[in-house]
């Protein structure tokens, strides 16, 4: 492998563990604190610090997701075997993570979805499924699953 090939590597991996820590921090909030939260209530200010440090570590996420997804992505394009179905399935993920983003850093800034108030109606029940929590963790466990996707579309095209 060419120094090039190794720079790659910690690239995939920097986004890999940026991935992985968002996703996971989100099955963490859903599966276990939450829960938890409601069985025996911590203070306020406990679920306020949590919010504040997993806020700083989606938006790390965010910044490594970004910066590392371009240079990927540029580095794929470029190669002479690129299929039109890779092209696609990069196409939906990078869709699907600008949504996620979108969510995270201009929807909500400040607080967990479920924090801020909601709408009556149809309307307001609608955009809360779209933009809570769940669907943040939901579509960023498809966009796990497209890097998937991808690998196996890349080494296809190579056989």
């Amino acid at each position: 492998m060419n120094p090039l090939d190794w720079i790659l590597v910690a690239i995939r991996w920097g986004h890999a563990i940026g991935a992985v820590a968002w996703v996971g921090g989100g099955i963490f909030y859903l599966m276990v604190w939450r829960p938890a939260n409601r069985q025996a209530p911590a203070p306020e200010q406990t679920g306020r610090f949590m919010g504040v440090e997993y806020r700083g570590l989606v938006n790390t996420a965010i910044s490594v997701l970004l910066l590392t997804g371009v240079i990927l992505s540029v580095a794929r394009l470029t190669e002479d075997n690129i299929t039109l179905a890779y092209v696609a399935v990069l196409v939906v993920k990078i869709v699907l993570a600008c949504y996620m983003f979108y969510i995270v850093r201009f929807l909500n800034p400040r607080s967990y979805p479920e924090d801020l108030p909601t709408s009556s109606g149809w309307l307001g029940k609608a955009r809360s499924s779209l933009t809570g929590t769940a669907a943040v963790l939901i579509i960023g466990l498809v966009v796990f699953g497209l890097a998937d996707v991808l690998s196996a579309l890349f080494e296809d095209s190579l056989g």
